[in-house]
């Protein structure tokens, strides 16, 4: 290359429009008609289409296998060209197994010229558009829409087919399918990410290169069920497994699944974050690990487990679910194998990088070279110098690759071994420093780290230099902020990092600066949350917990770090039935990881204390979004410590925390011997208040029989229960405690309900749910509307009986109660058989009992077994097997908002936009 030759990313002048076209199951014609006679139709249509094209205007980019890549100088003629291409392909008389169609996408954008070809996220975008498309079917992009739609023929429309996520997984694109006199337009909805249960989470940056490791890994999910990508950190093994998830999606119509486990390190833990992405909870006595089994039986899923390093003990959790579902398959990330049978391990590599130019004859006579390796047009073919330009461009649109760096470039991606974190840390710096300059600061820190250790891998050298030399040259308050911000897990918030990220005073500069310098220099990565949430690659936050560690104030930032978890914790739990439940529920999810960090933490640095406080306000939330059985094995393991001994109060709170978790397993047995150790503490405190509570807790001992077989009458024949109910109702009235009085009477309404006391029951519920407005107690005022409509019906009084269920539903439904909604599907399953409508009484039926499943909730049943014995109608009695099973089905099918709609009696718009009108 002479030196006015043109820059490698000389731009492509004014916006091109580009098409992509494909053969749609090119595979299957070719089997069926043999390779020669494939091969003889595969030119007659690629005959066809570059007459089209180059009638107007097309310039042929490129042909793959059976694509082809066309540019256009205008939205008209691309439209044209793909017009009458698809005229020309239907015209034609192919033979019977071998009908060519084709399908196109056609995108408007920009590009670059690189390594002698025309590179650019349009151009990628259109062959994404391309791929949701169907034989026969043409979509355009939003953008070559707008730029068409004055110089559209007469006879040519666009529908409007919304917006899709395709699978380079940025952002949602809208999509019109473009219609034609004498050219089909009826297809089946788009192959896009849409179109099966998906969590793939969308991507800021593009997917450079791996082309070849993308058809490997997908080459070996065909025939593996468990694969394994292996690598260092800052390989690139998550945003591979993300993008061959993608690819994979229709293979797994039943769901694809990423699961991270960066933040965690219990293996006890694996399943239930599996459940959680999956949408599974722990409401019940049974282990997520059983559900997740019963869940995927018969189904096609893919998980994606990532970070599994972080768990490598959690193998058997993959292996057993492997085995009892067939229709499962995995990929994982780890940075070692799983050492579970039938692991296809996957060693991912550096991306592709030119010679080192120090191998050429040193960088001056390197940078004189006029062609060879240094050209920049031929460095573009590189992966790794690929990333690095996309990165640059990122921060400076101005940035290129010319004579004069390209040598710096080349050196710095071979340097580098080809890491994609390593090069995207390096390229960062390109706002602030020339490609020369960051080569020398880079290559000081890799032969410090060359000198060192001889026993760590090359790779893992180099990616903790680069790390090290992007923490080497901030300023010293972007390293104290980076240092404390690795006590973080799971991510953080603006606010949670200014109380222990700062103040500015103790770091040298403003928090939210840092935040943006850090970020800038992809240090930190953010999301749009709403509040912004901000993360850490775990490579690097291991690089900057070790360098916390020598920090004279390490040990205060963590304390710190528990103190805000502990106070967010705490200030929540006594919110958690109220009216602004639903925010603070999700706010404890997003904060769930950092909440058990600090359950783990507190103990080892002898602040047992903590973990009791913490774990007690963390119970009714553990509860409410199915986090049972991890809160069962916390508190249990905390109650066997001898250190929970030692403060009574705390030891009181531990008790009511655990009776609570196995009231909701329906561990009655369990339930009670916590709930007698609670009220004798209490006793001997002689704290009025707690006492009541206390009491009432206790008098769930004996609301039914530990036995769901035994009649519930003769649940508490010495009358204890009563008693303790009369007791703590006298304590609550003589101290003025509303909310306490409401309690108590809710339980004693649910003690006469089950004993078929059902004038009683009313009596009670009604003055439980009057108590429970005045105080502001959403979550209760349902339980009381629940359970009162219930007694209602079972008074014979079914048109009071509906409206109390229906306004009962729509409290849970609004509290994301699960176990309520169950319940309440139930109580309307029986209402339905009290107006003799039983198929609707079946697929209500069926609705509970999918919830159920789905939840792991036990109450649900037990009560069941309890109402048998006041003979409840049975839908099973009135219809015929085939009918209940048929109209069972139908409910088990309905997802969440189509049954609560179904129960509701109204639409699935008027559920999303009705009010609550609360009565």
């Amino acid at each position: 290359m002479s030196p006015s030759s043109p820059d490698p990313r000389t731009e492509v002048e004014g916006t091109r429009l580009f098409l992509f076209s494909d053969i749609e199951g090119s595979t299957r014609i070719e089997q069926a008609l043999g390779t020669m006679a494939y091969a003889e139709i595969r030119e007659r249509h690629r005959a066809l289409l570059r007459a089209a094209f180059k009638a107007h205007g097309g310039h042929e980019e490129g042909t793959v296998g059976d694509s082809f890549f066309v540019v256009f100088p205008t939205a008209g003629g691309a439209i044209a060209a793909a017009v009458e291409a698809q005229r020309a392909l239907a015209a034609e008389n192919w033979p019977e197994s071998g009908r060519i169609r084709v399908r196109m996408g056609i995108n408007a954008g920009q590009a670059t010229s690189a390594g002698g070809s025309l590179v650019g996220l349009a151009i990628n975008r259109a062959a994404r558009i391309a791929s949701v498309a169907h034989g026969g079917q043409v979509l355009v992009s939003e953008t070559a829409r707008a730029l068409a739609s004055d110089t559209l023929p007469s006879d040519v429309t666009l529908t409007d087919l919304g917006r899709h996520r395709l699978k380079d997984l940025r952002e949602s694109e809208h999509l019109f399918q473009l219609n034609a006199s004498g050219l089909e337009s009826i297809f089946p909805p788009l192959a896009s990410l849409d179109a099966h249960p998906n969590n793939l989470p969308t991507q800021l940056t593009s997917f450079v290169g791996r082309e070849d490791e993308l058809a490997r890994a997908l080459e070996l999910l065909a025939s593996n069920r468990l694969v394994t990508l292996t690598g260092p950190g800052g390989t690139g093994k998550t945003r591979l497994s993300l993008q061959v998830a993608a690819a994979a999606a229709e293979d797994h119509p039943d769901g694809v699944f990423f699961v991270t486990l960066e933040a965690i390190r219990d293996p006890a833990l694996v399943a239930s974050r599996i459940g959680s992405e999956i949408g599974l909870a722990e409401t019940g006595n049974r282990s997520v690990q059983e559900m997740l089994v019963e869940w995927l039986a018969g189904k096609r899923v893919l998980l994606v487990l990532d970070n599994f390093e972080q768990v490598v003990n959690g193998g058997p959790v993959v292996a057993e679910l492997l085995r009892a579902a067939p229709g499962l398959k995995v990929l994982a990330t780890s940075r070692a194998v799983l050492h579970v049978s039938g692991e296809q391990e996957y060693p991912i590599p550096g991306l592709p990088v030119p010679p080192d130019p120090g191998t050429l004859g040193g960088y001056e006579q390197a940078r004189m070279r006029a062609t060879g390796p240094l050209d920049p047009e031929h460095l573009a073919t590189y992966e790794a110098v690929r990333l690095f330009i996309a990165r640059a461009l990122s921060v400076r649109p101005d940035f290129s690759v010319t004579n004069t760096n390209a040598p710096a470039v080349a050196a710095i991606c071979a340097r580098l071994q080809g890491m994609p974190l390593a090069i995207e840390l390096a390229a960062a710096r390109i706002k602030l420093l020339a490609p020369e300059a960051i080569l020398t600061r880079l290559e000081h820190q890799l032969n410090v780290l060359a000198a060192g250790a001889r026993d760590v891998p090359a790779r893992q050298q180099t990616l903790r230099g680069a790390i090290a030399w992007s923490y080497d040259i901030l300023d010293e308050s972007e390293r104290r902020l980076l240092d404390r911000l690795s006590v973080f897990a799971g991510g953080f918030e603006l606010e949670a990092a200014d109380m222990i990220g700062g103040p500015a005073d103790e770091i040298g500069g403003d928090v939210l600066d840092g935040l943006m310098a850090l970020a800038d220099q992809s240090l930190i990565r953010s999301a749009g949350a709403d509040p912004p949430r901000f993360f850490m690659l775990e490579t690097i936050r291991e690089f900057a917990s070790e360098m916390l560690d020598q920090r004279p104030d390490a040990a205060a930032i963590r304390a710190r770090h528990t103190s805000w978890y502990l106070d967010l914790a705490e200030s929540a739990a006594p919110e958690l039935s109220g009216s602004n439940q639903r925010a603070l529920l999700e706010r404890l999810e997003r904060e769930h990881d950092n909440i058990r960090a600090v359950l783990d933490r507190a103990p080892l640095v002898g602040d047992g204390a903590c973990a009791i406080r913490l774990a007690f306000a963390m119970w009714r939330f553990w509860q409410k979004r199915g986090h049972l059985y991890e809160a069962r094995r916390r508190l249990e393991a905390i109650a066997a410590a001898p250190w929970s001994q030692e403060d009574p109060v705390l030891r009181a709170r531990l008790m009511e925390a655990l009776g609570g978790v196995y009231w909701w397993q329906a561990d009655l047995t369990k339930m009670k011997e916590a709930y007698v150790e609670a009220l004798g503490i209490w006793r001997g405190q002689g704290d009025r208040t707690e006492i009541a509570n206390a009491l009432y807790n206790y008098s769930f001992s004996f609301a039914v029989s530990p036995d769901p077989k035994q009649d519930p009458r003769s649940a508490d024949p010495g009358g204890l229960g009563a008693q303790a109910l009369a007791e703590a109702l006298a304590l609550y009235e003589e101290i003025g405690d509303l909310r306490g009085q409401a309690n108590v009477l809710w339980a004693m309404g649910n003690r006469a309900y089950f004993r078929a006391e059902d004038g009683n029951g009313r009596a009670h519920f009604s003055n439980a749910l009057d108590r429970f407005r005045q105080v502001g107690d959403v979550t209760m005022e349902a339980w009381s509307l629940h359970m009162l409509g219930s007694a209602v019906l079972r008074l014979g009084e079914v048109e009071e009986s509906r409206s109390i269920l229906h306004h009962a539903l729509r409290h849970f439904y609004d509290a994301s109660d699960a176990s309520g909604m169950a319940l309440v599907f139930d109580d309307l399953s029986a209402h339905a058989v009290a107006e003799v409508d039983l198929s609707r009484a079946a697929r209500l039926r069926g609705a509970a009992r999918r919830l159920t499943a789905a939840t792991g909730a036990q109450l649900a049943g037990f009560v069941d077994e309890q109402l048998a014995f006041h003979d409840r109608p049975a839908v099973a009695q009135q219809l015929t097997p085939e009918e209940l099973a048929r109209h069972t089905t139908e409910g088990e099918a309905m997802t969440l908002d189509e049954a609560v709609a179904y129960g509701l009696g109204i639409s699935l718009d008027e559920l999303a936009t009705s009010p609550h009108a609360a009565g």
